[in-house]
C-alpha cells in the first residue's frame, strides 16, 4: 500500500503484491488495522469521523467493521454519520449495523432531528453576534423557509447573504435584513 508505512506497523515492505479479490482486502484490512494499532494509543487516541455512510459501498463498509471490531484496538472513536431516511432495512449499512451489535461492539445512536424555532433563532443569534430578542422576526424567517434543518439554514443564511438580503451596517453598528 505504501511502502514506508512498513516502518510504522512492523510489516516486511514488499516489492508488490500479487493479490486480487478477496485476498487484497484482506490484506488491505489488516494493514489499517496494524496501522491504526500503531498510531491510536491511549495517550494520543483516534477520532475517525466519516458522515454520509448511507453513500459508502460494501467494502468501506467492511474496512470499517474490521477496525471498529478489532479487539486489540482500544484508543479509537468512530463516529459515523447517515442520513436515517435514506437507509432503509435493506440497505448494506443496516446489516454491517446488526453485524456490529452481534459481535457485541458498543453502538450508541444518536438521532438528531431539526432544530426548532427557538433553536433557529439562537443559532442565528450567536452566528451574526446580535441579541436573540433583535433576530426573532429573521430567525421566525428562515425557519419557515428551511423546516429547521441546520444545514438548510446555513446554506438559506448565506444565500441571502450572497444576494444581499441581509448586510452589516456600519453606520448603526448592526445586522440588517429584508426577507
Amino acid at each position: 500500500l505504501i511502502p514506508s508505512l512498513s516502518q510504522i506497523i512492523e510489516i516486511p515492505a514488499t516489492a508488490g503484491l500479487n493479490a486480487g479479490g478477496m485476498e487484497a482486502q484482506r490484506i488491505l484490512k489488516y494493514a489499517l488495522r496494524l496501522f491504526v494499532r500503531a498510531v491510536a494509543t491511549p495517550s494520543q487516541p483516534l477520532v475517525l469521523f466519516i458522515d454520509d455512510l448511507q453513500w459508502a459501498d460494501s467494502i468501506s463498509l467492511d474496512i470499517i467493521e474490521s477496525l471498529v471490531s478489532d479487539t486489540e484496538i482500544t484508543s479509537l472513536l468512530f463516529l459515523g454519520s447517515y442520513r436515517k431516511n435514506e437507509v432503509d432495512c435493506m440497505h448494506p449499512l443496516t446489516g454491517k449495523l446488526r453485524s456490529l451489535e452481534n459481535k457485541q461492539v458498543n453502538i450508541i445512536k444518536i438521532i438528531l432531528g431539526n432544530l426548532s424555532e427557538k433553536d433557529t433563532n439562537e443559532l442565528i443569534s450567536d452566528l451574526i453576534q446580535t441579541p436573540p430578542h433583535t433576530t426573532i422576526p429573521l430567525s421566525s424567517a428562515v425557519h419557515r423557509k428551511t423546516s429547521g434543518n441546520a444545514l438548510f439554514i446555513l446554506q438559506f443564511l448565506s444565500s441571502i447573504c450572497d444576494e444581499g438580503l441581509i448586510n452589516f451596517s456600519s453606520e448603526s453598528n448592526q445586522w440588517k435584513w429584508d426577507i
